[in-house]
């Protein structure tokens, strides 16, 4: 879709002058729900590069923290993953969405909501993999999930498609507005989900 107002430029050029096969060279997405064929984690990961060596196959599962686990698979990078990665779990299968990512060298890399629909804890340690991974290169992450933004340079807050905040999350955090509020929920949030998963006590 195409703006309705505002412009925005990719390496210094209006992006409405550039084609779109230009624009899909210089930006890559790593989605929620990013396709995997029912391949090997070889050919899936060979889609971005078909030419990419094997060094460079493992650096990028390295870097998605994903090599450790592929190694010791008793098909290694051969194993078959299954119909849209069905023979993974949904933090691998974002993982390998993002190995495959790194491995094309997009200049802009968007994540749109890559830990969606996983469990908290897998959530957090997924994007605090993410950020470190894409360390060094224009990283647009979309979220709902708050935790981890420190690690971020700066934080747009949205509502209704318009800028409501803009800044360093540090900031913000503590500022009135909306991003302050949305972060006193989501702990208040993860302190009830922690309570409801401690054990009961017993008594004889």
């Amino acid at each position: 879709m195409d703006a309705r107002s505002g412009t925005y430029t990719i390496g210094g050029t209006d992006a409405t002058a550039l084609d779109g096969d230009t624009v899909r060279r210089r930006v890559g997405l790593c989605a929620q729900d990013a396709h995997l064929f029912d391949s090997s984690i070889r050919e899936n990961l060979r889609l971005a590069r078909t030419g990419a060596s094997e060094e460079e196959l493992r650096a990028a599962l390295a870097s998605a923290r994903l090599l450790e686990w592929a190694d010791g698979l008793p098909d290694g990078l051969d194993t078959l993953v299954g119909e849209h990665g069905a023979r993974l779990s949904g933090g691998q299968r974002q993982r390998l969405a993002l190995a495959r990512a790194l491995l094309a060298d997009f200049p802009v890399l968007l994540l749109d909501e890559p830990a969606e629909h996983l469990d908290l804890a897998t959530a957090d340690a997924l994007t605090a993999d993410l950020l470190a991974a894409t360390e060094g290169r224009t990283t647009v992450l979309i979220t709902h999930r708050l935790r981890g933004l420190d690690a971020v340079d700066e934080v747009l807050v949205l509502d209704g498609g318009r800028t409501v905040q803009r800044g360093p999350f540090a900031e913000l955090a503590v500022a009135e507005g909306p991003l302050r509020l949305m972060l006193e929920r989501e702990r208040a949030a993860d302190l009830l989900g922690e309570r409801r998963r401690e054990p009961a006590l017993r008594t004889a």
